[in-house]
Formats: structure tokens, sequence, C-alpha cells
């Protein structure tokens, strides 16, 4: 027996004590009250009991009468009243816990109702009948509509328990519904009872099953607290149940099936019907990864850092919490392409489908987060950048792997790429491709290496492949090259892997002639090389036959293969180490290409890369951050900071940034480029925190303000950093009279604390800018085209161009004039160390090149 339990308060789990009325209580008679109606409220997961819960609670009841046990505790049942009683003397009570107990018992009673209204007329002498046991625990025989049944399900599981109880009332009417649970687990019931001799131990066992009823009062008891605090029998919460339950049950009841149908719904369609099959809990870490980027999230405190991430946003206030719902169906949306390749897109999806197939699933946020800067970041890349993206991390994946390089580390690796990219999407920088190529092509030394062609190579032509994992996946990709607009779908599993020389060819005497004199040798270090390997769909027939027979066989035969990856093995004359050397350096040759490793010179890689990951801050500042320190709040204005482009917005209920033609974005950036677009400027990129203000008041300038009182000083620093180096840069320029003769006095009025000062335009449809990367110790002078025609004639002058530039220090790097973007670059660039004792030497640098570069404006027609 339980121990008798305070009827005022009662502890859980080690937990601190909460006011409640707790009792012991027979089950049935609980569900017998007919003073109350069980719902089981949207916010709890769907019902999940399976075989395994049955049996036990079937062995549970079979045991009470075989063993002539008083009672049996089956854990706790806590509810709480919602809303007062109704005119009916009927008290609504939501199930916090014990939904899955509940619900399954009431199984056993519908699969005993069934049972004894089949078996009423066989003479058997049953201790309980249909109509019994549905009028008193299943049904309300005086009522129609919802309140009818006893106990209500959540949605999903509604439908099909209802229909279960119909088809009870109606033999004729059919069980349906698209809860497969609750209808495999009433068959298995049903089919128990048809195995017994005396079902009525069934029905004695079922009266004499406990519980603890736990009844909450409304105002007083905390649900979710409790509901975190206790850990009954059954299976274990997962993360995705607490976080459900936390986001729906803090709300009130006619907001939560709203809620739940409009928002929470939208992400368990996203992720499939096996979502709550540790599918959710997976994409939570993903995207929560995304969000504390460069810092990883540990597995054990998704839970704990999800609720941290909720109120520091402000989301857990008054109409909030759509705006992190919806946030969560976008990237459950993004996190389904990558698992399901289900986007609008053959070749991205294509390519998303082979990363998906290496599994490495440690990739995903990374993946996540490409795919949401591409679809959401206003052409911050265009799709052959994405695409190209896509194809380096592909080979970057595959060649680590194959080069059996450990996976320790790149966890870590991926989220400082994350927020390396994230940091230049929000100020607005140029390079977005070029700082992820950089990230992983710049790893030389490091556990995060990309193996170059020499050592891909070298891994191709030795290793045995057969027992790669991944060798189906190389072997399909390699074939799918040669079909790069019509590619083969493998996903029927029909083809398998086939050794050309079979795995018991040393059985065969024909083979050991082939093989030749030291056939032992030659069959072990080749058999499982690349270039004895191939697919078919004919494994079993071609086994181990000898290499003439299948060459010849009618059906699977190579002579009459059509995969490229078999061309010639129907022509060969013999199949020994040498011909299996030769096929294997053929496939290395094309694997070099379809898993290639990109160029980038040095420069590139140190401009773009940032190897001082501490720097990096741990968290973005959202508007939702500034709103729950009340540095910013809805309704209050935004105005544009830029001169050139007037603009005002306006912060919504949700923290978004609402432009002049309605649109709602909830980065400043996005919202930033929207309105140059709408302006008609040439270029989008532009850093939104400095582009927006609020009384004078630049987001900037409060995201700062947030950092400081959070105790993050780093991100301030780079900024004042750059005020103090581009106002000295100005008194440098004023006091040299050649400078300010070229360019006049228009720059000194500009905002000098972003990365970037425009120095006017030398010629129409171009214009000049310095940039500095104070983390990334760069500087660069911009020469930028909005017209890529003017830019292909001045790429006519390149030999006269980098002539006149060859004096300058720097690194030049042109764009290429048939790029698929809107404006083209010509960059110099140096490496910089920003300490402050330096800064005179970068000026005259700095001063110098713009010269320099304007001076070759002069080619531009």
């Amino acid at each position: 027996m339980f121990p008798i339990m305070e009827a005022s308060a009662v502890v859980l789990a080690g937990k601190a004590r909460f006011p409640m009325n707790a009792g012991p209580v027979k089950l049935l008679s609980l569900i017998a009250d007919k003073s109350k109606r069980f719902i089981v409220p949207v916010y709890q997961r769907p019902y999940s009991w399976d075989e395994e819960q049955c049996e036990q609670l079937w062995n549970d009841v079979l045991d009470i009468e075989r063993l002539n046990k008083r009672s049996h505790f089956m854990g706790s049942v806590v509810w709480i009243q919602e809303g007062t009683m109704g005119a009916d003397g009927v008290t609504p009570a939501l199930i916090i816990d014990g939904q899955q107990r509940i619900t399954t018992v009431n199984l056993l009673l519908a699969a005993l109702a069934d049972y004894a209204r089949s078996h009423q007329d066989q003479g058997n002498e049953l201790q309980f009948s249909c109509e019994k046991l549905k009028s008193e625990y299943l049904i309300d025989s005086c009522r129609k509509g919802e309140g009818h049944y006893r106990l209500c399900l959540s949605q999903g599981d509604r439908d099909t328990y209802r229909s279960i109880i119909h088809h009870l009332e109606d033999p004729k009417a059919s069980i349906m519904g698209e809860s497969h649970r609750l209808i495999d687990n009433l068959h298995w019931f049903s089919h128990q009872l048809e195995d017994m001799k005396d079902p009525n131990s069934v029905w004695a066992g079922l009266r004499r099953l406990e519980v603890v009823s736990i009844s909450l009062t409304q105002g007083q008891d905390d649900p979710q607290a409790i509901f975190e605090s206790m850990n009954s029998t059954g299976k274990e919460l997962s993360t995705a149940d607490l976080v459900r339950n936390y986001v729906l049950m803090r709300q009130p009841l006619e907001m939560q099936g709203k809620l739940y149908e409009d928002h929470w719904r939208r992400i368990e369609i996203a992720l499939g019907a096996d979502a709550y099959d540790d599918v959710f809990d997976d994409f939570l870490y993903d995207w929560l990864a995304i969000i504390n980027a460069p810092r990883p999230v540990s597995a054990r405190d998704v839970y704990r850092f999800f609720k941290d991430y909720t109120t520091n946003n402000g989301y857990d206030n008054d109409g909030q919490i759509i705006g992190l719902l919806d946030q969560m169906s976008k990237f459950a949306g993004y996190y389904s392409r990558i698992t399901s390749s289900s986007g609008e897109d053959p070749e991205v999806d294509r390519l998303l489908g082979r990363i998906h197939a290496l599994n490495m699933s440690v990739i995903n946020p990374l993946l996540m987060t490409l795919l949401d800067d591409y679809q959401e970041g206003d052409d911050l890349f265009s799709r052959s950048d994405f695409v190209s993206m896509l194809k380096l991390l592909e080979s970057y994946l595959f060649r680590r792997i194959a080069c059996q390089i450990s996976s320790n580390g790149l966890n870590r690796f991926s989220l400082s790429v994350i927020a390396r990219l994230r940091q230049i999407k929000e100020d607005g920088s140029p390079g977005y491709r070029q700082a992820f190529e950089a990230a992983l092509l710049g790893g030389d030394g490091t556990s995060h290496r990309m193996p170059d062609d020499n050592e891909f190579r070298q891994t191709l032509l030795s290793r045995d492949f057969y027992p790669f994992s991944r060798c189906y996946y190389m072997l399909t990709t390699l074939e799918n090259a040669h079909h790069p607009k019509n590619p083969i779908d493998f996903s029927s599993g029909n083809l398998t892997i086939e050794h050309i020389l079979p795995q018991n060819a040393l059985a065969h005497e024909q083979w050991r002639q082939m093989l030749g004199s030291d056939c032992e040798r030659a069959f072990a270090e080749h058999v499982n090389k690349l270039g004895n390997l191939t697919l078919t769909a004919y494994n079993s027939e071609l086994s181990d036959g000898l290499f003439e027979a299948k060459q010849r066989r009618i059906i699977g035969g190579y002579q009459d293969e059509y995969l490229s990856i078999s061309h010639g093995l129907g022509d060969a004359k013999t199949w020994n180490a040498e011909s299996i050397e030769a096929r294997t350096r053929l496939l290395t040759d094309e694997a070099l290409t379809v898993w290639p490793m990109p160029k980038i010179d040095r420069a590139t890689i140190d401009r773009y890369r940032s190897d001082k990951q501490s720097k990096i801050p741990a968290k973005t500042v959202s508007l939702h951050m500034l709103s729950a320190s009340g540095l910013l709040k809805p309704g209050d204005q935004l105005e544009s900071h830029s001169r050139k482009y007037e603009a005002s917005a306006l912060i919504t209920e949700e923290m978004m940034i609402k432009v002049s033609d309605g649109r709602e974005f909830d980065s400043p950036s996005s919202a930033a480029s929207h309105v140059l677009k709408l302006a008609g400027a040439s270029s989008s990129s532009i850093n939104g925190w400095t582009f927006w203000g609020r009384g004078g008041i630049s987001l900037d300038d409060l995201r700062s303000r947030y950092r400081v009182s959070q105790g993050d000083m780093e991100s301030l620093d780079r900024s004042k950093l750059r005020a103090m180096f581009w106002d000295g840069f100005v008194d440098f320029c004023k006091a040299r009279d050649g400078f300010m003769t070229t360019f006049g006095s228009s720059f000194t009025g500009a905002d000098h604390t972003g990365y970037r000062l425009s120095f006017g335009s030398p010629v129409s449809g171009c214009n000049l800018a310095g940039l500095i990367g104070i983390r990334d110790e760069y500087t660069t002078v911009e020469f930028l085209f909005h017209d890529p025609v003017r830019y292909a004639d001045f790429m006519d002058h390149r030999s006269q161009v980098e002539s006149d530039l060859s004096g300058q220090e720097g690194d030049l790097d042109w764009d290429d004039k048939d790029a698929d973007k809107k404006s083209r670059h010509l960059t110099l660039t140096r490496h910089t160390d920003y300490k402050q004792d330096q800064w005179d030497d970068v000026y005259r640098w700095l001063a110098g090149a713009l010269l320099n570069m304007k001076s070759v404006g002069r080619y531009v027609r």
C-alpha cells in the first residue's frame, strides 16, 4: 500500500511543498465521478502508450486477483478545476498528470464492454455488462455533444477515441481516426480478453486499482511547477513534452486551443507524424543551438535554456507567445526540409538530401542558419552562392569522413561559423559566402581542417571502402554526377553494393587463376577497394559468379549495364589487381571533381575568418531582449538615421519592425534593407542597428546599453574603437590638402561608428568606400559598381588598373564579371593590426589607397 499523503500539501520529486488537496482513491471511482468531466488539454502530449505499457497494466490487473491483493497503486492523477461548475453540476477537470493511464484504462473498459456485448448470449456469467460500463464510466447518456463523453482527449486523439465510444453505442459504426496507438491498444486488449478463460478476473482487478487524486486550486497552485516536478509511471516526459506544456499551459483555456491549432500544430505537421519520437527533441536542440551560438547547449539543459530564452526575450508577456511559436514554426520547416529534402528547388533539395545522407546531424544548425539567411536575408547572398556553399559543405564533410578525421569538435566549430555569419549579417557587411568559405577552407593545422586533394586522393586509392558506412552514398553520388539534370532516384533501395571480384572468389579456381600466382595477397588487398565496387539490382544473381558469367548474364549482366560507373566492365578481358587499380584511379579522378576543394587565396581567408571566436558575442541581442529590459517597447516609433534614405517604422505588439508598406521584420537589418529596396537603392547591404533609431538614439546604442547591463563589454568596445578610428581618420585627412581637394568634406558628416565609410562616387553608378575589420584585422578600399555593363568595360582595362596600383601595398581582388549578383567589387585589402599605436600607419595606407583607387576611376566610361 502507498503511504497516506497530507491533505493540504505534498512534496514532489524532492521539490518544494505545494498546497493542494490529495488523497487515495479507487481509479474507477475517480473516473465514475459524475461531478467532473476529465479533459486532456491541448498542451499535453498525444496518447503515446504502446504494447509494452499496455502489457504492464494488463499484468498488474491480473496479479491483483491472482495474488489476492487488496489493491494496486498506479501513481497519481493531478487535475485542476477549469472554470466553475456548470448548470448540470459537472465541473471540467483538466488533467495535468496521469492522462496516459486514465486513457488506457478507458480503452480497457471499452474492450470489456465490447466483449460483454458480443458474449452476452453465450451463457457466460459475466460480472460486468456493456450498458453498465458505458453508462458508469464512458458516457453521459443525458448529454449530447462534447458533454456526452466522460473523457475528452486532445486534438489528434479526440476523434479516434470518440469513434471507439460510438462503436460501442452502434456496432455498425466504424472505428477510425489518426491515432493508431488508441486503435492498436484497444485491439490488443480485445485479443487478450478473447484468449482468457475468466475475464471476470480483469474486471475484479480493475476495481482495485488505486491512485492518489491530487486536485489543484485555481489561482493558488502552479500547475506548471507541479508538472515539471512529477515523474509518474509510464513513458518518461521528453523535452518536447515539457516545452509544449510550458508554452500552452500558461495561457488561458480559451487561448490554448487556438494557439495549438493555429501555431503549435503547424510545428507538429512540419516535423511529421512521429514528431514525438525524438524528432521534436532533436529539432529543439538544433534550434536553440543556433540561438546560443557559438556556445553549445547541453542536451540536458535544453528545457532550462528554452525557458530562459522565453523569459529574456519577453515572450512570456501577454500576447508575445505567438512570436515565439512563429519563429519555432519557421525553423521547424527548415529542419523538415533538411531531413526530408521536401522543398521547391530540386537542385537545393538534392544537395540537402546528399548532406543528410552523410548522417552528420551535428551540422543541422548550420544548414538551418543558411536556409534562414537565404530565405529571409533580403539578398544577403544569391541562389548560386547558396548552391556553392551547400556543395562546399558536402565536400568538406565527405572528405573528412572518407579520410577518417575525427568529428570531435565539429559541433563547436559549426556553431562558431554560425556566430561568424550572424555577425556579418547583423553588421550589414558584404562577403557572407566568402566568410563561409574562409571558415571551412581556412582550418589548416586544426581539428576542423578540410583534407586537400593529395590527402583525399591517397585515401581513395588506398582505403578499403566496402566496410565504409558511407560507401553506398559515395557510389550513388558518383553515378548521379553523370546525370546532373536527371539524377537517378536510389531511395527505393533496389540497388545494392556489388563486389565485381566476389568476396568468396578464392573458393573458385578460375578466379584464383585470374588473380595470378599470389592470388591470396591480391585478393586481400583489392577486394574491398573502390575500383572493385559498383551497384546492381541483381546482387544475389551475380553473387560469386565468374567474371565472364557476370558480363554475359542476360538480366543484370555487365554488358547490358546502364549505370555509368559500371561502363567498361562489359568489355574488360580480365579482372585482376591491375584492373581494379585502374578503375580505382578512374573513380578517384571523378571523385575529386564531385567533391572538389575550391581554391581561395590566403588574403581572403585572413580577411573573413576569425580565429578569435571568443570575441564573437555569445548571443545576438534581439528586439525582444531590448523590450524585456525596458529599452524598447511596442508602439515606439523608429526613424532612419540616414540622411539619404528617410524612413519611419513602428514597433508592433509582437516586437516586429513594421515599415511603410506594411511588411514586418524581426531584424533591424532586414527592415532597413527592405526600405533601401523600396527607395530604389542600388545596394541593400546595410546595418539596420545603425540605420534605425528612436528619439535620436540609434538601436545600436540601445543594444550597447543592453550588453553593458548584461556585463558584455566586448561588442561595445568594438563600436567605440570604430568610432575612435574613423574620427581620427577624418582629422588625419583634414590636415592633408591633397586628400581634401580630391574628396572634399562630404564624408566628414557621416556616421563614424560603422565598419564602412563612403567616400563618394568617383563616377556615376560607382561608389568608393573604406572598410575596417577590427576583429578580423583587415582594412579594405572598395570600388563598388552597380552597373554590371560598366564593370565589364572597366575590366577591359584590368592590366592598366593593376599596373597603376602595383606600387600600392595590399591584395587586389576582382569580382568575376559574370557573377550572379547585383553589384560588382574591386577591392584592395591589407592585414591590419588595430592597436592604437599603429593607427597613424593605417591612416597613411588607407588615405593613399583611396587616392590611388579613385585615380583608376578614369578607366570607367
